[in-house]
């Protein structure tokens, strides 16, 4: 149901946009950040992606979910990625979040590590969760180099 403030349908979060407002944004970012050809511009996620990360929000009791933004490591293999031309490729990268009493947000665990420095990063167990579980969400298909054929909105 929409706000009657802000006629936003989730106040806390986003809303539905038209595909006008979508392209406006696209573009936008396109004519002032550029989209030069080896740089990620976009990353798609199946139906079924989406529910998984829907379940993992649910299974770690969160509220929600914080989208960052994370990038390939271009000397290390991390385990799991679907595709090597991935290295050095910026993707997204899903976090649980936990409501707070304030009516805030908490992500599940913090997104840096305390040693993330690329110093630490010496090899693929590095980046392996502690605890072994899987509390965070990857692996989009990213563009490029999986680009669709139609070409992309905006200017």
């Amino acid at each position: 149901m929409a706000s009657p403030t802000t006629g936003l349908t989730d106040a806390g979060g986003g809303s539905r946009i038209s595909a006008a407002t979508a392209q406006q944004l696209i573009g936008t970012y396109k004519a002032e950040e550029g989209w030069p050809p080896d740089k990620t511009r976009a990353v798609w996620f199946s139906l079924a992606s989406i529910g998984d990360i829907q379940a993992l929000i649910s299974e770690n009791g969160g509220d929600g979910v914080e989208i960052y933004f994370g990038k390939y490591p271009s000397d290390v293999d991390i385990p799991g990625t679907p595709d090597p031309a991935y290295k050095g490729k910026v993707t997204l990268v899903f976090i649980p979040t936990l409501a707070t009493p304030d009516g805030g947000h908490q992500d599940l665990f913090p997104p840096t590590a305390p040693n993330s420095s690329a110093a630490a990063r010496t090899n693929a167990q590095s980046f392996a969760p502690a605890d072994g579980g899987d509390q965070g969400f990857n692996h989009g298909g990213l563009c490029p180099p999986n680009c669709p054929t139609m070409p992309p909105p905006g200017p």
